[in-house]
């Protein structure tokens, strides 16, 4: 595999108008997405490509911006590895190709802790569909497969770590029924799991916001998804968006101001925000939803990372 660095003025310039904008207004961080295999990241107004060869997916900021893990897919397999946020040295966490095809393992969904210091995924190693794993951010060691106390678990999908480290809210499948999210509680403690939604047509992606006290997600309205907020606890539910398309992979911005997520509004994927505030009621309020790429066509199943 070849990591490409996208920053030379010809390749840019070989993109031309690829990476321009709607949106003048500068918001916070860097937004990581994938376009075609490529790892692209939106920054001060603009997106650029970061790293080229066709075969990036699912990629995740550590938490202080540092490095970035990614999946790397293979013709049958999927593995881990995490980079420098310039893209100039990897490591490759799993091994996972096999001279067997049967016995090739997906690693997918790489979630940091909140430390920095843990990865959680998704693998079917062990089981016939992903389950939840864990693994030193480092080398890959202590590999480990995390209970889901309380809970019938088909498979996971994409996840996302609480500020605290005490928990993971996990997009959980259970046949015959749709996705929902669920909680999961890490380390010693003996809290049980826990639904989050009970949504009729699904839920799925979740994210936290910066200081906790909500999760963003993706939900079903009838034949459209929208990005909807709740606490914890299960209270004080809101859909943000009323775009009538699909949206999808909703993350917050660091100072927890914004909302970032992906959206079919224009026929393909593109990534669009809105800004945030808390009414007199504690309710929230979101802005027009605002365009950020144009005609780049995302990699929804790849998601969203939003660092600093």
């Amino acid at each position: 595999m070849r990591l490409l660095l996208a920053v030379l003025v010809a390749a840019l310039a070989l993109l031309g108008g690829a990476t321009a904008t709607a949106q003048t207004e500068q918001l916070p961080g860097r937004l990581l997405f994938i376009k075609d295999g490529d790892l692209w990241v939106y920054q001060n107004g603009t997106a650029n490509p970061l790293g080229t060869g066709g075969t990036w997916s699912q990629p995740s900021w550590s938490p202080d911006g540092s490095s970035l893990a990614y999946v790397y897919r293979g013709t049958n397999f999927a593995d881990i590895f995490v980079t420098d946020e310039r893209g100039e040295s990897q490591r490759r966490l799993t091994n996972s190709q096999s001279t067997i095809l049967e016995n090739n393992d997906w690693n997918l969904r790489p979630t940091w802790s909140p430390d920095g210091t843990v990865i959680a995924f998704v693998s079917d190693r062990a089981s016939n569909l992903p389950v939840l794993w864990a693994m030193n951010a480092e080398d890959g060691g202590a590999r480990r497969q995390l209970a889901t106390p309380g809970l019938r678990e088909d498979s996971v999908d994409s996840m996302a770590w609480s500020p605290d480290g005490s928990r993971l809210a996990i997009t959980l499948f259970n046949d015959p029924g749709p996705s929902q999210i669920a909680l999961v509680p890490l380390g010693t403690t003996r809290l049980q799991s826990q639904m989050l939604t009970d949504s009729t047509g699904g839920a799925l992606d979740p994210a936290w916001s910066p200081d906790g006290a909500w999760l963003a997600y993706a939900g079903h309205d009838g034949a459209n998804l929208e990005i909807h907020v709740v606490r914890p606890d299960g209270s004080g539910e809101q859909r943000l968006t009323q775009d009538g398309f699909l949206a999808r992979s909703p993350v917050w911005s660091p100072d927890g101001r914004h909302v970032a997520y992906l959206s079919s509004h224009t026929g393909y994927f593109e990534v669009w925000a809105i800004d945030l505030q808390v009414d007199g009621n504690g309710l929230w309020t979101a802005s027009k939803p605002r365009q950020l790429t144009q005609e780049l066509h995302v990699d929804a199943g790849s998601g969203l990372s939003w660092g600093p």
